[in-house]
């Protein structure tokens, strides 16, 4: 069986090889998902945060997802058990913008085998891209019940954003002035800081800022990188605690590129105002003309 699936991934270095620069561009929130990629990805190096905020990194075409959903329907044929195989094929459809059918390989699988962790994950991000955040919640409890670091971690982030959308995406503080620990968090910061039972108003320490725009890249990276919700929350996160020019500077971007990705005029205007409020950080920032031909190139 193996064997079989080591077979397809090496006839699909050519069709790798001309994806580089490809993308899927899918517009609800989006989470984690688990297939015969996943793993050997989250071991290897993470590019670089611009990287990640740009799309700067090696993702897969639509015409290799065309190609595994061929391929793993015929070894299904032969191997109608073969528990990861149904994985590959959903996430697979689902980055070609077929959730349904994504949804209704995992209830296949299901079927064979109740309840196995990668199963739940994947309903879970499958569920929010048809909007239905209650029930995805829902899958990805379950996943978190099974195992609780999920994804190195980065599942609690996918519930905490799911959390956060459902409530309205509460600032939870009005944002004062520069404290002993930096800034205080805002957005989605402050929600992670709320998950982790500090006071709403505080800054981040270096740790669990650290953990949490890990838990965010990871997102953008296996996801959905310009969905502007991603954006907002990994520049919410670099905008909490010991801020310095960088940590400023990248977060423009994020907000920016969320302005420009969101499809509301007012989340427009709302992720300007944010945009602005980062770069003024510090008064020496980039001009807003050279942060635009910054994101552009």
């Amino acid at each position: 069986m193996w064997f079989q699936r080591s077979q397809i991934y090496r006839r699909a270095r050519l069709v790798l090889i001309s994806s580089l620069l490809f993308s899927l561009h899918l517009s609800p929130a989006s989470a984690c998902l688990w297939d015969g990629d996943t793993l050997a990805a989250e071991k290897a190096r993470l590019a670089k945060a611009v990287d990640i905020i740009a799309g700067n990194f090696p993702r897969h075409s639509r015409e290799f997802h065309q190609w595994r959903i061929t391929e793993t329907k015929k070894l299904l044929e032969k191997t109608p058990t073969a528990l990861p195989l149904y994985d590959d094929l959903a996430v697979s459809q689902h980055k070609l913008g077929d959730h349904t059918g994504a949804i209704e390989t995992m209830k296949a699988k299901q079927k064979l085998q109740p309840g196995v962790y990668e199963t739940y994950s994947n309903m879970g991000t499958f569920l929010i891209y048809t909007g239905d955040l209650p029930k995805a919640l829902e899958f990805i409890n379950k996943a978190l019940a099974i195992n609780p670091n999920a994804h190195f971690g980065r599942e609690k982030y996918q519930k905490w954003l799911v959390e956060w959308v459902i409530a309205g995406k509460p600032d939870l503080n009005d944002r004062p002035g520069l404290t002993k620990q930096g800034y205080p968090a805002t957005g989605y910061a402050a929600f992670v800081l709320s998950k982790q039972t500090s006071p709403t108003g505080e800054a981040m320490s270096n740790d669990l800022r650290r953990e949490a725009i890990k838990g965010v890249v990871g997102m953008m990276r296996f996801a959905d990188f310009d969905n502007p919700l991603l954006q907002e929350a990994l520049g919410d996160l670099l905008c909490t605690g010991q801020v310095d020019r960088v940590s400023a500077h990248l977060a423009s971007l994020t907000y920016l590129h969320a302005s420009q990705k969101a499809s509301d005029p007012d989340e427009q205007a709302r992720l300007a105002k944010k945009f602005t409020a980062a770069r003024s950080t510090f008064p020496d920032g980039m001009s807003p003309e050279t942060l635009i031909l910054e994101l552009k190139e």
